[in-house]
């Protein structure tokens, strides 16, 4: 018999024996968590599940949960895998179930799908990129958060230009950045296939001063280090986030965010400014296009920018 991460969980076996719905439905959600914990235990050697203590992060010991973001991990792997729309619907709707039901129980202790978002019923759009000029609304507040050291304008460039996922960028060492070549090399994160992102011109300068300022030789201590830290420490995702959400709150951005929100503002940004579809699924590191695809055909600011400035065509 498989074995299956989730299916072999108590989680698992908790939800089917008290949640509340057909039992039609309980065996077709079976086949998608079978799903979910195959593609868990592709990650890396399969350990007992804790949903509490999902992350473990080494440099300082500390445990994290779940989160959205691996969510937003699993449902790009299903869409490089070919899934269609009806398929991602019913795997979104089917972990908020399951996720729902273990914080009701008390089983986990936060809910990594309770605002996360579906958009694939009818084929609904779905905006979840910030516009052209809240990008820039961004880039004005990293400054003014951080106007000596820059951190914070470095980081929310990264974003906005290479599109690197949350634990990417947490876990990015000097060394990975090629400045000579403009190039960062992706090869720490929980996404394990290793790949390649160009650096803009603003980028290289950014950095440039960055590495040169007394703080990173503070920090650094001529060693190779983690290029993001915070309060004395290397970054982990609850860092990034309260990294980020000064730059939200100084920057007036009132609706929730998630770290991927970035990833798909840097496509549609690129898109604008001309990019070919082809580049963005390089800059991205999508094996499909039909990913790439997927970031530009849920975004509507770029179909409203396309339509009120024809001449860019």
């Amino acid at each position: 018999m498989e074995n299956n991460i989730i299916l072999d969980s108590h989680y698992y076996r908790e939800w089917y024996k008290h949640i509340h719905i057909a039992e039609s439905t309980k065996i077709g959600y079976k086949s998608i968590f079978r799903r979910f914990g195959q593609y868990m235990m592709s990650l890396g050697p399969a350990r007992d599940l804790d949903f509490n203590k999902f992350y473990f992060g080494e440099l300082d010991s500390i445990y994290e949960p779940i989160d959205e973001e691996f969510i937003d991990g699993y449902v790009e792997y299903l869409l490089e895998e070919g899934a269609s729309h009806a398929t991602l619907y019913t795997s979104i709707e089917a972990l908020k179930c399951f996720f729902k039901f273990l914080k009701m129980v008390g089983l986990i202790k936060s809910n990594p799908t309770a605002y996360y978002p579906n958009p694939y019923y009818k084929l609904k759009k779905v905006d979840r990129a910030f516009s052209k000029e809240d990008a820039e609304k961004l880039l004005l507040a990293s400054k003014k958060v951080d106007p000596f050291f820059k951190q914070f304008y470095v980081l929310m460039l990264l974003f906005l230009t290479c599109g690197l996922r949350a634990q990417e960028v947490c876990l990015m060492k000097k060394s990975q950045i090629n400045l000579e070549f403009q190039t960062i090399e992706i090869t720490r994160g929980y996404k394990t296939s290793p790949g390649v992102v160009s650096v803009v011109d603003k980028l290289k300068a950014a950095f440039e001063q960055y590495f040169n300022h007394p703080k990173w030789f503070e920090w650094s201590n001529g060693q190779d280090k983690e290029v993001f830290f915070y309060k004395g420490k290397p970054l982990n995702r609850s860092r990034l986030v309260s990294m980020l959400q000064l730059v939200y709150d100084e920057a007036g951005i009132e609706r929730k965010v998630r770290v991927h929100d970035l990833r798909h503002t840097m496509a549609q940004l690129l898109f604008l400014n001309g990019v070919h579809e082809f580049s963005i699924q390089e800059q991205l590191r999508h094996a499909r296009i039909e990913t790439t695809m997927h970031y530009l055909n849920y975004n509507m600011n770029y179909l409203n920018y396309l339509e009120s400035n024809p001449d860019i065509l």
